[in-house]
């Protein structure tokens, strides 16, 4: 199975400070960079950042895992960087469903070092949140504009997210660590799905992201957040990697007084 981890953002990512854990991922610049556009009525509108920090994501990474439980597992684990981080487990739509992002795995470009890459997030909605999917004609024409995209050398991946109904959220604090199982909060700070372009200016980018054919009827919302590259992530300094191993001895000695307060009362 394979599963798509978000960071939801906080103070320290609209910092720019960058999680270790992430670097396998992808991780976006903080939103003051960013820009929505918006679809009402057939017109679009640009509404610039920086945005609240509970409506955004900071990154992203790829998990393949037999199970959720497992990701939920492996994700309690990862380095940390700040206290009061908030990881978000989704499902990720198969590539065999018909809401799938993205190019077919024989026609995806090359990475084009003088080129950024950005991130385009589709604002989830309604219709999205309970899984209902968009008109089968609208689906294929949006895969025939990726197919495109891809074979232009712009669309670099993409995704479908499923609903937050199946989703599951670990929250760090402190020493500590605490699920909280979907779904989630206003819809319109989840996202949908995600695709990974490249492009030579922001302009271009925007204008990618403004032409896409959206099977959403309504109204849509994109957001548009440049990509952080490797060469940027600041290194796990030693000073960190001493502040992570307290903090996860610490966690490592509260998950077992509580596993012996468990014993105790006959759990």
């Amino acid at each position: 199975m394979e599963f798509v981890v978000l960071r939801r953002a906080n103070q320290s990512t609209e910092r720019g400070d960058q999680p270790p854990a992430l670097e396998p991922g992808v991780f976006m610049r903080p939103s003051d960079s960013a820009l929505r556009l918006v679809r009402r009525d057939g017109v679009w509108s640009r509404d610039t950042g920086p945005y609240p920090p509970r409506e955004i994501v900071a990154g992203f990474t790829l998990v393949r895992s037999p199970s959720r439980a497992d990701v939920i597992e492996q994700v309690r684990w990862w380095p940390l960087f700040d206290a009061g981080a908030v990881y978000e487990i989704r499902d990720q739509i198969p590539s065999a469903d018909g809401r799938a992002h993205g190019p077919a795995p024989d026609s995806v470009p090359e990475r084009n070092p003088d080129w950024t890459r950005y991130v385009v997030f589709l604002r989830s909605d309604f219709e999205a949140e309970f899984g209902i999917a968009p008109p089968v004609e609208a689906l294929a024409r949006m895969r025939a504009h990726e197919e495109r995209s891809a074979r232009a050398g712009v669309l670099l991946a993409g995704s479908a997210l499923g609903t937050t109904r199946t989703a599951t959220r670990v929250h760090f604090a402190n020493a500590n660590t605490s699920l909280v199982a979907g779904p989630f909060g206003d819809a319109r700070e989840l996202v949908a799905g995600y695709w990974i372009i490249q492009a030579a200016t922001l302009d271009l980018a925007i204008a990618w992201a403004g032409g896409c054919p959206y099977p959403q009827a309504g109204d849509v919302t994109v957001e548009i957040r440049e990509v952080c590259e490797r060469r940027e992530q600041r290194e796990f300094t030693p000073e960190m990697r001493a502040a992570e191993e307290r903090l996860r001895a610490e966690l490592l000695e509260g998950l077992l007084r509580e596993a012996t307060e468990q014993r105790k009362r006959g759990f």
